[in-house]
C-alpha cells in the first residue's frame, strides 16, 4: 500500500506522451521535461515564489505543471496550475525532529507512534488569501489501510477549504474530502469495467480523480475527470513477456534491449468511441537520459 501512495505520479506523463512517440528525460534519469524548464512562464513562477531556487525538473500534471526545486540543500516540488498561478508546495520526507512540538503532542494524544522507518512527513505550504497557509501531512504505514493525518502548526486538526486539500490529498477509504456518492460512484465504474478489481485508495487530482487499484495480483490506476468520467487507467510495471510479439520485434528492429532490472513496462487503456484502445509505454534507464518509446499492440509507433 506505501508504495502505491509513493509513487511518482504518471497520470501527467500518460497524457502527455499521446503527442510524442519518443521522449527523453532530464539529467537525473526522470522523464524529459520536453524543454519545460526553458520556459519563461516557470521560471517565473518559481523565482517569484522561491528566489534563488533552481529548477531541476518541470513535469506536466492533467492540471498544470509540477516543478522540481532545489534549495536550501533540499527538492520540493512546486505544483502550479495552467495559467502558472501557484496551487502548493510539498516538502517531502522532512525530519521527525523538525516537526512542531505542538503537531508532535497532538499526534501522540491522538494515540499514534511514528517509525523514521516506515512513516513519512511532509509539508504542505498552500496560498491562504494574502498569505501563506501551512499543514503537515504524517502518512503512517500500517496494514490493512495506511493513515493520513493532517494538522496545522498549532496542533490543530488541519480542515481543507470548499472540500478540497491544497494537495489533492486523499479521499479514501478514510478520507472526508468527498461524499459516499462520489465514492459510490467511482467504485460501480471500477466494478463495471475491471470486475476482479480491489479499490485501495482513490485520490482527488487536479483532473478530477484517481483510483489505485489490484488486479490479479496486479497494480492498475484507473483515471477520471470531474464528471466522473473514464479517461484511462494504466498498468504499470508490467511484464516484458506480456508484450505482444509484434511490439518486441518492432523495439528489437530498432535496436533497443530490454534489461529487467532497470527498465519498465507500462499498459495504457483508454476510451476509443465505444472501445477500448491500448498502447505500451517502454522506458529504458539509459544515461544521460532515460528513453520513453511508445508503440501500438501492432507493434507501430504511436504518434
Amino acid at each position: 500500500m506505501k508504495d502505491l501512495m509513493k509513487k511518482i505520479w504518471k497520470p501527467g506523463l500518460a497524457l502527455m506522451v499521446l503527442s510524442a512517440p519518443v521522449l527523453f528525460a532530464c539529467d537525473d534519469d526522470d522523464d524529459n521535461d520536453g524543454g519545460l524548464r526553458n520556459d519563461p512562464n516557470i521560471t517565473q513562477a518559481a523565482q517569484t515564489r522561491y528566489p534563488g531556487a533552481q529548477i531541476r525538473e518541470v513535469e506536466r500534471t492533467p492540471g498544470g505543471f509540477e516543478i522540481q526545486l532545489w534549495m536550501n540543500n533540499g527538492e520540493v516540488d512546486m505544483h502550479v496550475n495552467a495559467g502558472y498561478q501557484w496551487l502548493y508546495t510539498e516538502y517531502e520526507d522532512i525530519p521527525w525532529a523538525s516537526v512542531p512540538e505542538a503537531v508532535t503532542t497532538a499526534f501522540s494524544a491522538d494515540g499514534f507512534t511514528f517509525n523514521p522507518r516506515e512513516d513519512d512527513v511532509d509539508r504542505i505550504e498552500f496560498p491562504e488569501g494574502n498569505t501563506t497557509g501551512m499543514y503537515y501531512r504524517i502518512e503512517l504505514d500500517r496494514e490493512p489501510q495506511d493513515i493520513v493525518l493532517r494538522y496545522n502548526p498549532d496542533g490543530t486538526q488541519y480542515q481543507p477549504t470548499q472540500g478540497q486539500y491544497p494537495d489533492y490529498g486523499d479521499i479514501y477509504p478514510g478520507g472526508n474530502t468527498q461524499t459516499g456518492t462520489t465514492q459510490q460512484a467511482i467504485t460501480e465504474a471500477v466494478n463495471a469495467r475491471y470486475p476482479d478489481a480491489r479499490i485501495t485508495e482513490i485520490d482527488r487530482t487536479a483532473q478530477g480523480y484517481e483510483a489505485e487499484l489490484i488486479i490479479n495480483r496486479m497494480e492498475a490506476d484507473m483515471h477520471f475527470d470531474a464528471e466522473l468520467q473514464w479517461i484511462f487507467t494504466e498498468f504499470e510495471d508490467m511484464p516484458y513477456a506480456s508484450l505482444p510479439e509484434a511490439v518486441v520485434t518492432a523495439f528489437t528492429s530498432e535496436g533497443y534491449t530490454f534489461n529487467a532490472y532497470e527498465d519498465d513496462v507500462d499498459r495504457i487503456e483508454y476510451p476509443e468511441g465505444n472501445a477500448t484502445g491500448e498502447y505500451y509505454r517502454i522506458e529504458l534507464d539509459r544515461e544521460p537520459r532515460d528513453i520513453v518509446l511508445l508503440y501500438n499492440p501492432d507493434g507501430s509507433k504511436r504518434n
